[in-house]
């Protein structure tokens, strides 16, 4: 293994005693119970930022502000040049000066059908995929960007490589596979079959990639979407993630090929026609098979049968079910959908496919995913640590993956915003309930954990799902500055929890205007207030050491224009984080969520003697809305400057809307 893939085990040993310690609910920034409006300071001493520097927490990570990418198909909105048949150098160029710690593959829901397989090898020879968004919706997708490409971009942007293993349609043997492919010495071969080190150096990769971080499955929990073989009952579910199991599959359209859109699923009147169950294996004579909603016979042997027969031959092991030629069997009539009832298994669960990862490389860390955000998707049940510490499996996995989002319209029920301020105020509500989801794994994991098990993020962010209305009022909001300060907010508590890796929105849009994104989409690549906040961060996280304990006193609060039921009368307007590099400087790093108005705190860097002289980085913006465009790429900029700090307690004016890194050298 390099020492890029070997760091992170210093990492989590690291973190987990602190874990076990009980220190997450400490780790977080405390607020008062006094109301204050931004930009008025207290009767009393406050507000004050006050940094405990000899009280480490936990390693800094040098994954904290890592991302998602959101799909790999299309060249991965132009991050990959086919032409070239490289990495596109613009992304590469700006993305390593984002300082981009962990970038993730193949992606989330879009990836839950991918076959790691089908995109290796001679790009003209590489198969089809299917897109895992309800269940194929895009059709077809191309395997052009595959796992070597995406290493090639690991490489070239000296990021640490993270990949989701899907579940749906693959098995622990495929997984454990591809943990072969990317990090076995070629002349080994750990489990015997197919010698996929050699395979990968025929491929033109001979030395092992040497991935550390593995996940199964992407959000198994969010049972009406992504549910795919398992139950929609998430207790059901959930346990059929862990272990596995069967599940009835009722009314389900028919596969061909890579495609699944609902046309696919019917008949072309060619004969031998062929098509596939989506999630085989079949419980042997489970199944009906209904052709224009006529149920047709199961034969042994279509060979035997005459030509008006209304037959099929079946596969329960690949779930093939194949039709006549009009000579032995009959043929669908065009246009005639062809549906199954079938009982789907019995299938793996993350206990199965984590024995085999285990087994191809006991080195990696293997994720599970299953980690409800709601009452809907099971939060509140039985958790997957409580599964596995029933089971007598509590030490038998490395990490919990959770995607706290903040989603506008599941969490505060409308379908857009008034004003551009009922935008900023509810990113900021929404901040401090995606933290406390996090906050309540780590204990779950505390209490049911055996082993070292941690808690990772695999995608976050504040964003639309469904529904979306008119968001006129504010409709640079997927990149300007309150999207910028809440992503930098999440960042501070989630350096304080001693989080090991987050992976944050997607690298780059499908727009060129951007949407979630640390880029903008093709061809302009607009490096967005994100990517500003990411570079701004990075020379802390490149520094290394730890994170020490920060409090704010006299938080002042934000009182939001629209009441929002269940989210309190108020959020914060500072959150901080502070860390002590290993080059031993102290650095403290105070996002002012203020929509317009300054905040001048104290700031109480206990046990660090410091020279008196601060260097400052901010990234602010003329208002809470503003953003980098294609007409106005620069209008939000990182500035440096310094500043005076006398000899230990000094104050400090945090800019509305802003992120504030201070600097301070040992005195």
């Amino acid at each position: 293994m390099s020492e890029r893939t070997t760091r992170p085990a210093l990492l989590r040993s690291a973190v987990v005693p602190l874990v076990a310690a009980g220190l997450l609910a400490a780790g977080l920034i405390s607020t008062t119970d006094r109301p204050a409006r931004a930009g008025t300071r207290p009767a009393d001493e406050g507000p004050v930022v006050r940094v405990q520097a000899k009280d480490r927490l936990a390693p800094l990570s040098p994954y904290l502000t890592g991302v998602n990418i959101d799909q790999w198909f299309g060249n991965s909105h132009g991050l990959w040049d086919p032409v070239r048949d490289a990495p596109n150098p613009e992304v590469v160029a700006k993305t390593r000066r984002t300082g981009l710690g962990m970038v993730r593959f193949p992606g989330g829901t879009s990836a839950n059908l991918y076959d790691w397989k089908k995109g290796i090898g001679p790009t003209a020879e590489r198969g089809c995929q299917t897109d895992g968004s309800a269940n194929g919706g895009a059709g077809v997708l191309d395997s052009v960007y595959g796992p070597d490409e995406y290493m090639e971009f690991v490489a070239a942007t000296g990021t640490e490589p993270e990949i989701m293993t899907p579940m749906a349609n693959s098995t622990p043997a495929d997984a454990a596979d591809w943990v072969e492919y990317m990090n076995a010495a070629v002349g080994t071969n750990p489990r015997g079959g197919v010698a996929w080190a050699q395979r990968r150096a025929d491929n033109g990769h001979p030395a092992p990639y040497g991935v550390k971080f593995w996940e199964v499955g992407n959000e198994p929990d969010r049972v009406n979407s992504q549910n795919y073989w398992r139950s929609t009952d998430p207790v059901i579910a959930a346990r059929q993630y862990a272990f596995g199991g069967s599940q009835a599959q009722v009314g389900q359209r028919l596969a061909r090929g890579c495609d699944r859109r609902p046309a696919a699923s019917a008949g072309d009147g060619k004969p031998g026609q062929q098509l596939t169950l989506y999630y085989p294996p079949a419980v042997p004579g489970s199944q009906t098979i209904k052709v224009g909603g006529a149920v047709w016979s199961e034969v042994a042997d279509l060979s035997a049968v005459g030509p008006d027969e209304k037959v099929y031959a079946f596969d329960p092991k690949t779930g093939a079910v194949r039709f006549g030629d009009g000579v032995h069997g009959a043929i669908p009539p065009d246009d005639a959908e062809v549906r199954a009832d079938y009982t789907s298994g019995p299938k793996p669960g993350f206990a199965d496919f984590y024995d085999a990862m285990k087994q191809a490389d006991p080195a990696i860390d293997v994720c599970a995913s299953w980690a409800p955000v709601t009452v809907a998707s099971g939060l509140g049940n039985a958790s997957f640590a409580e599964l596995m510490a029933r089971a007598g499996r509590a030490g038998d996995y490395d990490c919990v993956l959770i995607h706290p989002y903040t989603n506008f319209l599941r969490d505060f029920g409308d379908a857009d915003w008034e004003t551009a301020r009922e935008g900023h105020d509810e990113h900021m509500l929404g901040e401090a309930r995606a933290t406390s989801l996090v906050r309540d794994l780590q204990a779950d994991l505390a209490e049911h954990s055996t082993g070292q098990a941690y808690v990772g993020i695999s995608e976050f962010g504040a964003l639309w799902f469904g529904g979306q209305g008119d968001v006129s009022a504010y409709p640079s909001w997927t990149t300007a500055m309150s999207h910028a300060t809440y992503m930098a907010s999440q960042w501070t508590r989630y350096a304080q929890l001693g989080v090991p890796w987050v992976l944050g929105n997607t690298l780059i849009s499908e727009a060129p205007t951007g949407l979630r994104a640390v880029l903008g989409g093709p061809s302009t690549y607009v490096y967005t207030v994100d990517a500003l906040v990411r570079e701004q961060l990075a020379p802390m996280l490149r520094a290394g050491g730890a994170s020490v304990r920060t409090s704010l006193d006299g938080n002042p609060q934000v009182v939001p224009v629209e009441p929002e039921p269940g989210f309190g009368p108020s959020y914060d307007a500072l959150t901080a984080t502070a860390t002590v590099g290993a080059d031993g400087k102290l650095r403290i790093v105070v996002v002012n969520r203020h929509p317009d108005q300054a905040v001048t705190a104290k700031v109480v860097p206990a046990g660090y003697r410091h020279t008196g002289q601060a260097k400052v980085s901010t990234i602010a913006g003329e208002d809470f809305t503003s953003f980098n465009g294609i007409e106005n790429p620069d209008d939000v900029q990182l500035e440096h400057s310094t500043a005076k700090a006398g000899s230990g307690d000094f104050e400090y004016s945090f800019a509305a809307h802003s992120v504030t890194v201070l600097e301070l050298s040992k005195g």
